[in-house]
């Protein structure tokens, strides 16, 4: 009997020393991710006691730590790049509207007919430009957002492409450039977005008649059979001042060249908008020929059959 009391004092006693230590490492865990939420810190949970699993649940707290620090720091990473945006943007647009209210008075004044009418036009490209840059502004701030899903259907690249070419053609006319088309006779079908696809070809043969000299080049082809190649590449003036892993960074050719009106963002926008597209995109510079290669899924007509 008495042996009986002993053994089960000794339970008693054991488990009263492991709901002790139990007790005590929940209240450590407790208090660092305290700490944890009250300083903002990288600290990671620890725990000095293996019973039931404890190990395994501070292991997983921490990876669960992980994920909410890469997140808060990817938002704070998006905000602070929208937060840029709008105050580049807000900067540029402040010289065609200084620029407006000038020749809104001189509109006023004007007495020939003549005058007007060259005021009107100079007013109606000042209202154009500032409509570019907060179009580029809205559409950037649109892809930052993670909740933002680019809708996809069967598209033609060929006719997207061709249809966007045509579109371009009195504005290389009338700066001067001569464009070299090379599209392939194929479809190049694949899930897409027309108005994406639009945008990207927009942005990148706007960036070249700003920047670039008299001659363009487009070509289409297929590179694969689950890829489509679209190169659009013309000659610059100084490539030595171009750091070309950079030039799809937001602002970077504000930085680099007379702006003429460009929100700095048309490069960055393409990128984002070919990604959702399940593409790539980059640059190259061969001698003094700049060139954007983009690669976009897009099957064989073959083998879809």
């Amino acid at each position: 009997m008495k042996i009986a009391v002993i053994i089960l004092s000794v339970i008693a006693v054991a488990e009263a020393v492991w709901l002790l230590l139990l007790w005590r490492q929940n209240l450590a865990v407790s208090r660092q991710l305290a700490f944890i939420r009250e300083k903002d810190s990288a600290m990671r949970v620890s725990v000095n006691v293996e019973m039931l699993g404890e190990l395994t649940l501070a292991t997983e707290i921490n990876k669960t730590l992980d994920d909410v620090r890469d997140r808060k720091h990817a938002m704070s990473e998006r905000e602070k790049l929208i937060a840029d945006a709008y105050a580049n943007l807000s900067h540029d647009i402040r010289t065609p509207l200084t620029s407006l209210d000038g020749y809104v008075q001189l509109l006023r004044d004007a007495k020939s007919e003549e005058d007007r009418e060259r005021y009107t036009a100079i007013i109606g490209e000042r209202i154009g430009t500032m409509k570019e840059l907060l179009e580029d502004l809205f559409t950037f701030t649109k892809l930052k957002n993670d909740a933002y899903e680019l809708s996809l259907e069967p598209v033609s690249l060929r006719s997207i492409v061709a249809d966007t070419v045509l579109s371009y053609y009195d504005v290389w006319k009338e700066a001067g450039i001569e464009p070299e088309i090379a599209i392939a006779e194929e479809t190049f079908p694949m899930e897409g977005n027309v108005t994406a696809v639009k945008r990207i070809l927009q942005n990148i043969t706007k960036n070249a008649v700003l920047h670039g000299r008299k001659t363009l080049s487009v070509s289409l082809q297929r590179e694969d059979e689950g890829t489509a190649l679209l190169t659009i590449s013309n000659p610059v003036e100084h490539p030595e001042e171009i750091e070309i892993e950079r030039v799809f960074e937001q602002f970077y050719t504000a930085d680099r060249f007379h702006r003429n009106a460009s929100s700095g963002l048309g490069l960055a926008i393409a990128k984002e908008f070919t990604e959702r597209l399940g593409g790539s995109i980059n640059a190259a510079l061969r001698g003094n020929e700049f060139a954007v290669e983009i690669r976009l899924p897009s099957h064989s007509e073959e083998n879809r059959r």
